[in-house]
């Protein structure tokens, strides 16, 4: 999607601060209150293998950042829809039919994976249904900008990857959920970058998405920085990976500085999946060697990993935002990787030499 050419979206905000504080307050309160109803109806899960925790805690917060998120796009629509028009000129006027519906799809696999437990392919099979309810509303990946190159898809390859795009984003925020504030930290990063991004390009219904993504994470964060009163769950984790996936796309795909900003939570689950199918295991079989993990293991409290995930993001993100060329954010992008293999392998290294010491 181009971008229109005369779109100043700071006047088209003179009432900004004031949605921004309306969802703050609203996913705060509906999150405390959603504590209060979980503390008095003993909706504690059981503690997982996987979990930091030593507290039975709800995982139900997601739910209060839905109804936040959802109520906020149905005021916006009633009052000023012009503040989510995702078309800018073009030919899908249904984008936001499709970012609601893979909501609506989301809310339900995540309520039931909450509540019940899914199987890793009911799982994967709600964030398809996600992936594909923006690409019916129009949301489309058409081309990648490569160093030197422009590579086109057809309708059908711009279906499947624009799928697997979304896919991969809601399991990487899903996967990285593993920690007081982390997930929603990196989310509330990446929106602003985003935000930025969307500002700089003139798409109205992007920057506004990303102006509302931080605002419910911002206000559950309160409820959430350890030590954490109740987590978000998976209803929360994958809307987040879904809204910020979308986002990277209609802002004008520019999914390389969504890569930049989210790479630390990108890499670690690509590592974490190559690992457990190289031990033969499930993909989606959850355990405690993820990258925050093991920076805890070295004695690290989970505040400083959260604030060090995040100073890589606002590095990376911001030096993406300055930087227009597919060259340039190539190499930006290997070079985060290599940091962050040095930052692995550094880990690994550290945590032999406390084994050997313990033995």
């Amino acid at each position: 999607m181009a971008a229109p050419a005369a779109i100043s979206l700071f006047t088209s905000y003179p009432d900004g601060l004031r949605l921004f504080l309306i969802v703050f307050v609203s996913a705060n309160f509906l999150t405390g209150l959603l504590y209060l109803a979980a503390k008095r109806w003993k909706l504690l899960p059981s503690i997982r293998d996987r979990d930091v925790h030593t507290k039975r805690k709800p995982r139900i917060g997601g739910i209060a950042m839905w109804t936040a998120l959802v109520g906020a796009m149905a005021y916006i629509v009633s009052t000023n829809s012009a503040l989510l028009d995702f078309n800018n000129g073009g030919s899908h006027p249904y984008v936001l039919h499709g970012v609601v519906g893979g909501l609506i799809a989301l809310l339900i696999f995540g309520l039931l994976d909450d509540l019940f437990g899914l199987a890793a392919g009911w799982q994967l099979l709600g964030h398809t249904v996600a992936g594909l309810s923006i690409v019916l509303g129009g949301v489309g990946v058409d081309y990648l900008t490569l160093p030197g190159t422009v590579l086109h898809f057809q309708p059908f390859w711009s279906a499947a990857f624009t799928v697997f795009w979304v896919v991969i984003m809601i399991n990487a925020i899903n996967l990285f959920d593993g920690l007081d504030g982390l997930a929603g930290s990196i989310t509330g990063t990446s929106a602003v970058i985003l935000f930025v991004l969307s500002v700089r390009l003139g798409f109205v219904g992007a920057a506004t998405l990303a102006i509302l993504l931080f605002s419910v994470v911002a206000g559950f964060l309160p409820w959430n920085w350890h030590p954490s009163k109740l987590f978000m769950g998976t209803v929360g984790s994958q809307m987040l990976g879904f809204l910020l996936g979308v986002i990277a796309i209609i802002s004008g795909a520019k999914m390389a500085t969504a890569v930049l900003v989210l790479g630390l939570p990108l890499f670690d689950a690509v590592s974490v999946v190559l690992r457990r199918l190289k031990a033969r295991q499930s993909p989606f079989q959850a355990d405690q060697r993820h990258l925050h993990h093991r920076l805890l293991k070295l004695g690290l409290k989970p505040p400083a990993v959260v604030l060090i995930t995040n100073g890589v993001a606002i590095v990376f993100g911001a030096l993406a935002l300055g930087t227009q060329q597919a060259q340039a954010k190539l190499a930006l992008i290997i070079l985060l990787v290599l940091a962050l293999l040095g930052v692995v392998g550094l880990t690994y290294l550290l945590e032999q030499r406390s084994r050997r010491h313990v033995q």
